[in-house]
């Protein structure tokens, strides 16, 4: 072998040789004429330019790569659009979609490259899950260092000490060490969100998708996979079944049973909004504090079918000596009831005093009277067409007519009252 790599290594040294002989003879290199001499000037030249070039271009990576790394580190690596503090000792610098982001800890090492996004993990745990952009894994980011390499093609963030991940089209739940701790046999289905431990509790759907259900961190059910929705709102669960709604605490306990209302947890109230409409205050034992909420109340204005000429007399019109513009507006009053909302959009009638005269069934009520009102049920309450009805005086209930009608008899009112005027004024400029 030894001797085989010598007789190589002559052959190719006189090979070279016998080359960079020929050249130096086609060229002149020899000849002691002043032509070779001219020639061996310009080739020396010629090299000593390149080996400067090669020299400068040397020094000047050498440079800055010493500059980046050393004198400009912060200002450099760390001008990225996107960064986060995930602890004391490691951060995180990406830039989006546009570059790739990377893991530093305090003393400026790179514990992990290529990221294309992170998600920082609920609660108390440590465990970041990344995207190197084809799959996701985990790093720990107190240490910055890898804990579970990336090979799922789907994953989500840790919480309660749990995370799941897509293993080859089933859901499964590791544990910080990327061994499975739950295996509840529930295919993955794409576009399919959630997969996530609140309250030590996880919801989960039926393989169908159709119904969703509770497991606990043993991965036993505790609630079957017979409810329309469930959504964790702060400590509680909001769990909906047949268009009614109950709320269950995080110890499994039943705060509200089954009614028909949309439940919200606030603060430290519950609020229900009613099949009717209404609004209902409960505190967080489910205890019921205000029957009838009233959000605003607002008076409402009518038409009176009077016309008023505006007295100008800043602008003085000169087409009208007295003062008034030639555009009559209409006379506003206010009507005897008010209106008041309770659920959002939703509006009933009630007296000066505050006498409710109407539930709060109504997504529009204007006034068209002094005690006449327009109310109309439109797309909130679910119609797909507007049920009108008129208000009156006498009974409170449902008029007949149409209102289009009124409108259009108020309009004519108008119209002859500006006539009137208009002849009134005439016959004065005459005279």
């Amino acid at each position: 072998m030894k001797r085989a790599i010598i007789l190589f290594w002559k052959g190719l040294t006189g090979i070279i040789a016998a080359t960079a002989e020929w050249f130096t003879v086609i060229l002149g290199m020899k000849d002691e004429s002043k032509y070779g001499k001219f020639i061996r000037r310009v080739v020396g030249g010629s090299f000593a330019f390149v080996m400067f070039a090669f020299a400068c271009v040397t020094a000047g990576a050498f440079f800055n790569a010493i500059y980046n790394k050393v004198v400009d580190h912060t200002q450099t690596d760390h001008s990225y659009s996107y960064s986060q503090y995930l602890s004391r000792d490691v951060s995180y610098y990406g830039d989006g979609y546009v570059s790739d982001g990377y893991v530093e800890t305090r003393d400026g090492k790179r514990t992990v490259k290529n990221i294309l996004w992170i998600a920082k993990p609920l609660g108390n745990d440590s465990m970041v899950c990344y995207s190197n952009g084809k799959v996701r894994g985990y790093f720990n980011m107190l240490t910055g260092d890898v804990t579970i390499k990336p090979k799922y093609k789907h994953a989500w963030v840790f919480s309660d000490g749990l995370a799941s991940v897509d293993d080859d089209g089933w859901i499964k739940f590791i544990d910080s060490n990327g061994n499975v701790a739950i295996d509840p046999k529930i295919p993955y289905i794409p576009g399919a969100d959630g997969y996530v431990f609140h309250n030590n509790h996880c919801v989960l759907h039926s393989n169908k998708r159709d119904k969703f259900g509770m497991i606990d961190k043993q991965g036993n059910w505790v609630m079957k996979a017979e409810y329309d929705r469930i959504q964790p709102v702060d400590s509680f669960w909001i769990v909906s079944k047949g268009g009614k709604q109950c709320i269950i605490s995080e110890s499994m306990k039943v705060v509200m049973p089954f009614i028909d209302a949309n439940l919200w947890v606030s603060g430290n109230k519950i609020s229900a909004e009613m099949a009717d409409h209404t609004l209902r205050y409960y505190d967080l034992q489910g205890n019921l504090t205000d029957d009838f909420l009233i959000s605003g109340i607002n008076n409402l204005l009518y038409e009176t079918g009077e016309l008023r000429y505006d007295k100008n007399g800043e602008s003085g019109d000169e087409y009208n000596p007295d003062g008034e513009t030639g555009t009559p507006l209409p006379v506003y009053k206010t009507a005897r009831c008010k209106r008041y909302e309770a659920a959002s959009g939703w509006y009933g009638l009630m007296t000066p005093d505050g006498k409710v005269l109407t539930a709060p069934k109504y997504t529009e009520i204007s006034a068209i009277g002094y005690d006449l009102y327009f109310c109309r049920k439109g797309y909130a309450s679910g119609e797909r067409k507007g049920n009108k009805s008129k208000i009156g005086r006498k009974d409170g209930g449902r008029k007949d007519g149409d209102f289009k009608d009124r409108k259009r008899l108020v309009t004519q009112y108008q119209r002859e009252e500006n006539n009137a005027y208009r002849k009134r004024r005439e016959e004065g400029n005459q005279t």
